[in-house]
């Protein structure tokens, strides 16, 4: 019985001899499974399927929902707090269409840096198939683009990123850490503007994405508080006893209006809106009326009652601030007004009395 035994063993032991020695190349070629190190993985919640809370129904991976909750956080922040302000003249395509109810474009916008910061931080299963940074920031390349961003800005965006993050609940330094870090590689290509120079006066009031007037007409946003500084001005002008001194000058206008004739009103309005609206970065609406010089002279232009003085020019300036003021515009771009309206190019070619 023992010597059965012992064949037995014997047997089963060159069995496994041969089965490992018939296996031996596939051994040689085996590789165990990479765990999954990723920041994505680690730090975010990986490929752990969850509910979608945007789309009732379908699953999402937990690190992808994450990375779109701080996205979605993001933009809204920028619209919503005022301390961004300065970053919201970038969006003025998207917050007009958000303002019409149109939510496409924030649907792409979050989907593109979502799937951007996806791969970038490891994730396997989403890659970004967007524009460049560098084209994406460019407005003459990207026509949803309002502006090109400087270093400051850049930096204040990055802030926006740390605040919703942090609001979503992923505040802690192992997180925001390379968080910024990936932000920080991308500056060279997203910052376009030299540090000290200004956006546009006109893409700051709305740019050239085209909003309803009220009266059905759509416009360029940025036209849009042109137009209604102006319009105030001149009414100020008519009404306003504060402004009885300017009124000699608009008689033939003022006759006008009062026999209903709204055509001078409209003209007046609209040449002053499009000289300004040319004169803070329009790209689109040029001033094609008389020259400052001509237009104030009576000898040439017959609508013209008598040669501006300086202190009435002055007066006029303080019925654009105003007008301005009446229509909710900030004081600052009041500020940048008043610096194009008493430059001496301007004012010597109007001041003639």
């Amino acid at each position: 019985m023992m010597r059965k035994l012992n064949q037995l063993m014997a047997y089963l032991l060159l069995g496994s001899v041969m089965v490992f020695s018939s296996c031996g190349d596939d051994y040689e070629d085996y590789e165990p499974p990479v765990m999954d190190d990723s920041f994505y993985a680690t730090k975010l919640g990986g490929e752990t399927m969850v509910a979608d809370p945007n789309n009732q129904g379908q699953m999402i991976e937990q690190g992808y929902l994450n990375l779109r909750t701080v996205v979605e956080g993001t933009v809204l922040t920028i619209a919503s707090d005022d301390k961004y302000a300065e970053l919201r003249p970038y969006f003025n395509v998207l917050l007009a269409e958000v303002g019409a109810n149109d939510l496409s474009g924030f649907t792409a916008l979050v989907k593109d840096f979502t799937e951007l910061l996806a791969q970038s931080t490891g994730a396997q299963n989403f890659t970004y198939s967007g524009m460049s940074m560098a084209d994406a920031h460019d407005p003459n390349k990207n026509d949803r683009m309002n502006g090109m961003i400087d270093n400051d800005d850049f930096d204040l965006f990055v802030q926006a990123v740390v605040q919703a993050a942090t609001e979503a609940g992923f505040g802690s330094n192992d997180i925001l850490g390379p968080v910024g870090e990936l932000l920080g590689g991308t500056r060279d290509a997203i910052v376009q503007r030299e540090d000290g120079t200004m956006i546009d006066l006109y893409t700051r009031l709305g740019g050239t994405v085209m909003v309803d007037d009220g009266n059905g007409n759509m416009v360029e946003a940025g036209y849009l508080p042109l137009q209604a500084v102006v319009t105030e001005t001149v009414l100020l002008v008519a009404s306003d006893p504060e402004f009885a001194n300017l009124k000699p000058y608009f008689p033939v206008l003022l006759a006008e209006v009062g026999a209903n004739d709204l055509s001078g009103f409209n003209t007046l309005v609209g040449n002053f809106s499009d000289l300004l609206a040319q004169s803070i970065g329009s790209t689109n609406i040029t001033y094609s009326g008389m020259n400052m010089a001509d237009a104030h002279n009576p000898d040439v232009n017959s609508r013209m009652t008598g040669k501006v003085t300086s202190e009435d020019y002055d007066l006029f300036i303080q019925a654009v601030v105003k007008a301005a003021t009446n229509k909710g515009v900030p004081e600052s771009i009041i500020g940048e007004f008043g610096a194009l309206l008493t430059s001496e190019g301007l004012k010597g070619a109007i001041v003639q009395g």
